[in-house]
């Protein structure tokens, strides 16, 4: 066992040195998907203002931190979420937070316009005029809110109001500091 015991301890220093390597190289990792849920590209969507003046893409969003809220004005959560919303952004305009009002559930256009008038909302609102895009990302209850970080990688998913006081978490995770 004596006359073994060079190679054994050349072996391990070896194999030593390889995990430290490889340790400090690790390897890259695979190319994200697009797809809906966290770690994964959010899909693109271009849907118009409510104003009725020009439409918003996703993809124009990029490199920015983006908040993307799926309502509608009929919806008592939607409603109780709204004040807090509007608060929110309006005191940090770095921020992009897009309203998008699944417009296919509304029974008149101009309720849209009262809920944005109602809530003092600034930030821009679209139409998904067909559902098409709240079913692209399976938006099963509202409202639904997806926070997407400047890489346009979805970094959290909620399916419920968010309070007030828990807006500053979320939009953390995207790389976002409130003022």
């Amino acid at each position: 066992m004596r006359r073994y015991r060079p190679y054994v301890i050349g072996v391990a220093v070896i194999a030593a040195l390889l995990l430290l390597w490889w340790g400090l190289h690790p390897v890259p990792s695979a190319p994200r998907t697009v797809g809906i849920q966290v770690g994964q590209i959010a899909p693109n969507w271009k849907l118009p203002l409510l104003s009725g003046k020009g439409s918003i893409a996703l993809s124009s969003l990029r490199g920015h931190p983006v908040w993307i809220n799926f309502f509608a004005s009929w919806c008592p959560p939607c409603n109780a979420e709204a004040p807090g919303l509007a608060k929110f952004a309006a005191a940090n305009p770095g921020i992009d937070i897009i309203g998008v009002d699944l417009a296919a559930s509304e029974t008149s256009p101009g309720d849209v316009e009262k809920f944005v008038r109602k809530y003092d909302i600034r930030f821009p609102v679209v139409l998904d005029e067909q559902n098409a895009v709240a079913n692209s990302y399976q938006v099963a209850f509202i409202p639904t809110s997806f926070f997407i970080d400047r890489s346009g990688v979805i970094q959290a998913v909620v399916q419920n109001p968010i309070a007030e006081t828990q807006i500053a978490k979320y939009v953390a995770k995207i790389g976002y500091t409130p003022k």
